[in-house]
């Protein structure tokens, strides 16, 4: 694994009205690395990763992408994004599968993975089919390239999101809950593809629910509460000798287990 910064996030707010969801996060992410990010419901995990990805805009703050800045913070607290063409660029550069699919339920499997290949990434309808054909198999649903999402179960729909995020070629992958709308059989052959993933050093920043898969293959773990990094460090340290009263309380049940 290469001690690069790919992803950069300083100082990061983020307010609903009147209500701060972030609070001024603050982390790195190093090519190759797998970050699981951990904590209660509300504590902002999945607004970060929102934020990272262009899809809500920040307060106040910095991200940089291999570099290149996102979106800074100037002295007078003016937020400032990108030119639109630099973000389409570092946009490009990051892939995001979400709790709910988000599979266009008109386009069959194979459309949903190619479509943004030919529109966005301006591949030939060949040379996208051909990638697409490859990630399914990866995934494990070569046979599934015709079927419709109705057709799916939870579980394959959540691997045609995987193939389809990795078709676009992204530098980070992020995972948003993938699972939490999963029964426990479904779960795991999500997890599974996930797993394979980080073998093969795909840099991912997760959010779940799922402590023994954060425990087992991330390489850090982040514990966030109340719109704060609380503690980060090795699954190894986070869950066998967390240093923060917050962290214990909420690993107080998994930690029983060992």
């Amino acid at each position: 694994m290469e001690n690069i910064p790919i992803l950069e996030v300083e100082n990061l707010y983020k307010r609903f009205g009147t209500c701060e969801v972030l609070s001024g996060i603050s982390f790195n992410v190093r090519k190759g690395e797998v970050v699981a990010v951990i904590g209660p419901s509300g504590s902002g995990k999945s607004t970060m990763l929102r934020c990272i990805n262009l899809l809500e805009k920040i307060e106040g703050g910095s991200i940089r992408v291999a570099g290149d800045v996102m979106v800074t913070t100037d002295k007078s607290g003016k937020v400032i994004y990108a030119p639109e063409k630099e973000l389409r660029k570092i946009r490009l550069r990051l892939g995001m599968v979400f709790q709910s699919f988000n599979l266009f339920p008109h386009f069959s499997v194979m459309r949903n993975i190619t479509e943004a290949q030919v529109h966005v990434a301006k591949k030939s309808p060949q040379e996208a089919a051909e990638i697409a054909r490859e990630l399914l198999e990866k995934v494990g649903l070569s046979d599934k390239a015709d079927a419709y999402p109705y057709q799916l179960s939870g579980g394959q729909a959540q691997r045609v999101a995987i193939a389809r995020a990795l078709a676009m070629n992204p530098d980070i992958l992020f995972f948003d809950e993938p699972t939490s709308a999963l029964d426990p059989e479904l779960t795991a052959e999500v997890l599974k593809a996930m797993q394979d993933l980080a073998a093969e050093h795909m840099t991912m920043v997760i959010v779940t629910h799922e402590m023994n898969f954060a425990r087992d293959v991330s390489d850090r773990v982040i514990f966030m509460d109340k719109g704060v990094i609380v503690e980060e460090g090795k699954p190894s340290d986070i869950f066998t000798n967390p240093q923060n009263e917050r962290t214990r309380a909420f690993l107080k049940g998994f930690m029983d287990q060992f």
